[in-house]
Order: structure tokens, then sequence, then C-alpha cells
């Protein structure tokens, strides 16, 4: 054996002792058997692989496609942003106007800006919320998604009833503030599709709230104790209050923490005014904090294949992504490597 052999294999060694050392310490800073402690009492799957928005990479996020999609591929939790509109029906729609996902700008010329509660159902009905997709994405466009409407929270939980898979429902009260009210309509709406009993009963953990406004949270608690609630922090939450206050917040409210990934610490959509130091929150020893507080971690928006392998072995629970086919494939759960066999089974 030469020296130079030698030395590579002396290398080799080295990495994978440094490699075996790291994982024993993500192990024991970030506690998983705590996690894995917390979502068993709760009934929630581990890792919980939830679907933003949808199959949001593969369709126009929340929109039927994209929620039939992601039911079909065998996702965990079907995401949902939920607003109201100004005749009081609710809808699953991120962005707090319609100028980013649908054709607002001609079919309502100058009210494209405006807040989603200005609009009736049957206006929102008019718009195209499926062509923006096709024009930003064409490698992944499809003619069946021009036309998509925007859903009503019904219809959302329709799709989550009728396929093979049933995936449960983790829903974001949006913006709650604008919208007094909403968790009791929403609870009442889960009652009346039988997914909360009467009483306020839940059979395992098919429903989870979620909520960037902790004051949301405490009204749903109030509302359906036994439903788990997730705080969702970002970065100025974080530069405010401290990660330590938030996770004892979080503990307080509900039983989940949703922290946030790699790519979004170093993105151009932090808010750098408000928080100038980019810091992460998913490290083995953060996620070990919220664990040990008796909380579940889901990070959101996981999309990368290297960020699902961080978030997993920083001990998160599951993730929130756009990905659902990469993120199920990673954790072997994959049982349809056919996309356009499955396009044609939901219709699309």
């Amino acid at each position: 054996m030469t020296d130079g052999i030698k030395i590579l294999l002396a290398a080799a060694s080295g990495l994978a002792l440094m490699a075996t050392a790291t994982l024993v310490a993500s192990g024991l800073l970030s506690a998983p058997w705590r996690g894995k402690q917390v979502v068993r009492a709760l009934g929630i799957p581990r890792p919980a692989i939830i679907a933003h928005r949808g199959a949001s990479y593969l369709a126009p996020e929340g929109t039927l496609p994209a929620f039939l999609m992601a039911r079909e591929l065998g996702a965990d939790y079907l995401e949902i942003d939920l607003q109201r509109t100004k005749d009081g029906i609710l809808i699953a729609l991120h962005d707090h106007d319609l100028s980013r996902t649908t054709d607002a700008a001609e079919v309502f010329p100058g009210r494209e800006k405006d807040a989603i509660d200005t609009f009736t159902f049957a206006e929102l009905q008019r718009l195209d919320a499926g062509s923006w997709f096709n024009r930003k994405f064409p490698e992944r466009a499809r003619r069946s998604f021009t036309g998509l409407r925007i859903l009503r929270l019904e219809e959302v939980i329709e799709a989550a009833e009728s396929g093979s898979h049933r995936p449960g429902l983790y829903i974001e009260t949006k913006a709650a503030h604008l919208f007094p009210g909403i968790e009791r309509q929403l609870v009442e709406s889960l009652v009346d599709r039988g997914w909360i009993g009467r009483t306020g009963s839940v059979v395992g953990s098919r429903v989870i709230f979620q909520s960037f406004e902790p004051e949301s949270l405490v009204r749903l608690k109030e509302l359906v104790p036994q439903v788990p609630r997730t705080l969702l922090i970002d970065e100025i939450m974080v530069s405010k209050e401290g990660l330590d206050s938030l996770i004892r917040r979080a503990a307080e409210l509900g039983a989940g923490i949703g922290t946030w990934g790699s790519r979004r610490a170093f993105g151009p959509h932090w808010s750098v005014e408000d928080a100038p130091r980019r810091y992460m929150t998913t490290w083995p020893w953060q996620t070990g904090m919220a664990h040990r507080a008796g909380l579940f971690v889901h990070p959101w928006t996981i999309n990368d294949r290297w960020e699902m392998w961080m978030a997993t072995l920083s001990g998160a629970d599951g993730l929130f992504t756009d990905r659902t086919e990469l993120a199920l494939s990673l954790y072997g759960r994959t049982a349809h490597g056919d996309l356009e066999e499955l396009w044609n089974r939901i219709g699309y």
C-alpha cells in the first residue's frame, strides 16, 4: 500500500468519524425522543409531510389541483391559509391582495392591491387563479390550470375527504386580526363537516391550527383545546422577543412551533430593516429547546433536498414544503412515480 493511499484512507476514516460525531451530537442536542413523545401522544405522524398550499411546486398554490395532487401523493396534511371575503365566506388564499396569483388587474382594474375582505366571493370567482403559474413556470405548465378558481374552505375539506388517501388539515388563520370571529367560524365549519366533534372532541390530529398571531391561537384554544396549535414565528418576532421567549409562549398556547429553514434565513425576503441580523432557528440545540418545552417542531418552508436533510438531522418532527413529491421520496414514502398518471387520475 502506497503512502498516498494510506493518507487517503486515513482522511476518509477521519471524515467518517467526524460525520458520526456530528450525528451523535445533533441527536443529543435536538432531543428527538422528546419530539417523538409529543407527536405520539397527539397522534401526529413523524416526520409529518405538510403540503404547503397543496403540492404548490407542481400546481398553482391553493387551487384544487394542488390539493388533489398533494392528497394523491400521500401528504400527511394539506396546509391552508384561511381568509374571509366581504360577504363572510372562508377561502384558501395566502396573499393579502390578488395581484400576484390572479388576473385581478384585468378583471378589476385598480383593485388588484385591495384587501381580500373588500371583495365578495362572487367577485373572486370571476378571477383566473391558475394562468400566472403557467407563465412563471412553463416547464410545469398545464392547459388545465387556466381558469382555476379561488376555493372555499369547504372545497378543500372535500378534497381531503374524497381520495384513496385521507390527509389531515393544517389550517392557518391568516392575519386573523383583520377578520374578527374567524376562529369561531372556522371551528363551526369543521364541526359541521365532522372533523371536530360537537363536544370539541377530535380523532387523532386530523386538524392542526397554526398562526403567526398568538391572540388567534388563544381564541382557538378556548374554543377547542383538544386541537393542537402551532405558533408560527418569523425573523421580526424573534428580533423583538427572542427565541427563548417565543418557545415559552408556544408552549403556553399549543403543542408546536413553526420555525424557518436555512434558505429563508439567507433569502431575499428577509426583513432586513426590522431584523438586520440574519440567524437560524433550526439548529439542533434550538430544536432541542423546543422539544424540552414539550413542543413539536415543524419548520417552514423546506423545498430543497439538502435542507430537508438538515432539518431532519436537526431533529425536526416534520416540515412544511412546496415539494411534497420530493419530501415523500426523501423519506422513502413515494407510492407513485408517474406524475402524469396522477394528473389523469385527478382530472388535470
